[in-house]
């Protein structure tokens, strides 16, 4: 398994109320996505939310039990490991539609969705909407996802020199997650290299940052600031929409190449590593927007979550943390106490005894 460095932030931006985007990022299963839900009555944070819990669910599975209980979407010119995602993209778009025709508030809800799953030697990426998935190599970007736009669509056709689609047709999607019984997700596997950097975003940040400016800002800072730096810029511009990205670097195919690097750049390693802190995810709510991190540090006060957002002290926290093999929830509000160079502190407030015992779980996986 390739050793990787990544990171993931999503914002609010500077237009709208609430966050639509969802994602989810794991380097032990190897699996990224990011998802941008649609529909009103909150129903686009809700699809968004579904999709990428069932693709986290689907992939668990696979990874604890190396086979998928349904390959009916299987594709004969993919591999197994591609299936496996395949699969799971349309057995989410399943329950995303179910979903939207259970009830009026949900009726026309959907999603996009794009996600990369690492295996040994091969990077497999799939989409579906206009989320776009972007691949650094030896300094040159490439786009390696597929925009299911009338715009990109009518492109890809058109005869040279044929005028393009006007603006309103840039992000007027061809098929999105739940909006159909089926999707037709595109799907690329692609041999792994040392060096690579998988960019996975929504187009939040897309329409505002050039692939070329990404590029950039990746090459030269590490995953967690360089995700801040591209939220930042894009916020700048207009900060029109909701902003998701994931970067994540190829450090090594395997652990021996990084020990051998290690060694030639005379860094030794110790014989007794201890074991990698589990991350233990926290979703957020403050009166401005939704976030989602990770816990740094907790006890039974307050508890340090990453982020690189700006919050006033005193400011109320509804938090939910997802722990444990059987994703255990627990929900627990608080204010904003401070904040250092790894995120904020807030201070936990009405606690009862079942939620301190809870705490002490967690505490024990940090």
């Amino acid at each position: 398994m390739a050793i990787v460095q990544s990171a993931g932030i999503t914002d609010v931006g500077k237009k709208r109320k609430g966050n639509e985007d969802f994602f989810f990022f794991n380097d032990a299963m190897g699996f990224y996505v990011v998802a941008d839900g649609m529909g009103g009555h909150k129903a686009g944070e809700v699809a968004s939310q579904m999709l990428v819990e069932a693709l986290q669910e689907h992939m668990q599975k696979i990874k604890g039990e190396s086979k998928a209980d349904d390959m009916t979407y299987a594709d004969g010119k993919l591999s197994k490991e591609a299936n496996y995602l395949v699969t799971g993209i349309h057995q989410a778009n399943q329950a995303v539609h179910k979903r939207s025709q259970s009830s009026s508030d949900y009726q026309g809800m959907g999603s996009t969705v794009s996600a990369a799953y690492l295996t040994d030697e091969t990077l497999i990426v799939s989409n579906v909407g206009d989320s776009p998935i972007y691949l650094i190599r030896e300094g040159a970007v490439e786009t390696i996802s597929v925009l299911h736009t009338w715009a990109a669509e009518h492109a890809a056709i058109a005869p040279e020199g044929s005028k393009p689609l006007g603006k309103q047709f840039q992000h007027m999607l061809t098929q999105a997650m739940g909006a159909d019984e089926t999707v037709k997700p595109d799907t690329r596997e692609i041999t792994m290299l040392k060096g690579d950097i998988v960019v996975i975003c929504s187009d939040g940040l897309s329409d505002n940052v050039s692939p070329e400016e990404i590029r950039d800002i990746v090459l030269k800072e590490q995953p967690h600031q360089a995700c801040q730096s591209l939220v930042d810029l894009s916020n700048e511009r207009r900060g029109h929409d909701n902003i998701t990205v994931i970067v994540l670097k190829i450090m090594a195919l395997t652990a021996d190449d990084l020990e051998l690097d290690l060694e030639e750049n005379g860094i030794e390693l110790a014989e007794d590593l201890p074991p990698p802190k589990s991350k233990i995810a926290v979703e957020y709510d403050t009166e401005d927007g939704s976030y989602q991190s990770f816990v740094q540090s907790m006890n039974l006060d307050k508890v340090l979550i990453e982020t690189g957002e700006s919050f006033s002290v005193g400011q109320g926290v509804s938090m939910s943390f997802s722990f444990g093999d059987e994703q255990t929830h627990l929900m627990l509000n608080g204010k904003v106490a401070g904040r250092n160079s790894q995120g904020i502190e807030v201070k936990f407030e009405q606690l009862s005894q079942q939620d301190r015992e809870m705490i002490k779980s967690i505490m024990e996986k940090l």
